[in-house]
């Protein structure tokens, strides 16, 4: 006589086919078991570049020249002037262009850059995403369209404001508030302009 086996059988399907399945059937994302990720996308729609406070003004000549000698802001700056409907999430902490930096110290989270020389500069990046978010009016986790966020920013931002409330606490704050009008405007006309 064979005894009933209390595992649960094993499905034909994954649970990550399933989330992505019951997304698109719902039209919205389900939550999500254990630890996947889960982002409910149309069809087609890119997956959402992660960007956090502080490296949306980093990203400004880049964005604007469609240059940059930055092995990983570079080549998030160039997917995103390439395509500016590609969806930005802002976050406060570790993104797209941090994560993969050799500069990135993934078990302490945080930049080891310039520690010895700046060791402040880890929390004052901080202090520039969270200043940066709140300055746009917006929250951790909010996504919009590239084209979409950096006029916000050109309407929401101005040297002043730059200066004196995004990052107020960054070194670099009186070299970098020198460029930063001619920088947004030609930022704001790349990501508005046709494609080539």
């Amino acid at each position: 006589m064979k005894i009933a086996d209390d595992r649960p059988a094993k499905l034909s399907t994954t649970r990550r086919d399933f989330i992505k399945t019951a997304s698109a059937l719902t039209g919205a994302a389900v939550l999500c078991p254990l630890d996947f990720c889960c982002v409910a996308r149309a069809a087609g729609q890119p997956e959402a570049i992660i960007i956090r406070g502080h490296h949306l003004f980093d990203m400004l000549e880049a964005l604007g020249t469609g240059k940059s000698s930055h092995k990983t802001l570079g080549p998030v700056a160039q997917k995103t002037r390439a395509n500016p409907e590609v969806p930005i999430k802002v976050v406060i902490g570790v993104d797209d262009i941090c994560a993969p930096c050799e500069w990135w110290d993934r078990a302490k989270a945080h930049c080891k850059r310039s520690l010895t020389t700046h060791p402040q500069d880890n929390e004052n990046s901080m202090a520039s995403d969270k200043n940066a978010i709140r300055v746009l009016g917006l929250k951790p986790g909010d996504t919009m369209s590239a084209a979409d966020l950096y006029r916000l920013i050109k309407t929401k931002v101005t040297k002043k404001v730059f200066a004196e409330e995004v990052c107020v606490a960054c070194r670099l704050v009186n070299k970098c508030k020198e460029t930063y009008e001619s920088r947004i405007e030609a930022a704001v006309k790349a990501l508005s302009g046709p494609r080539s």
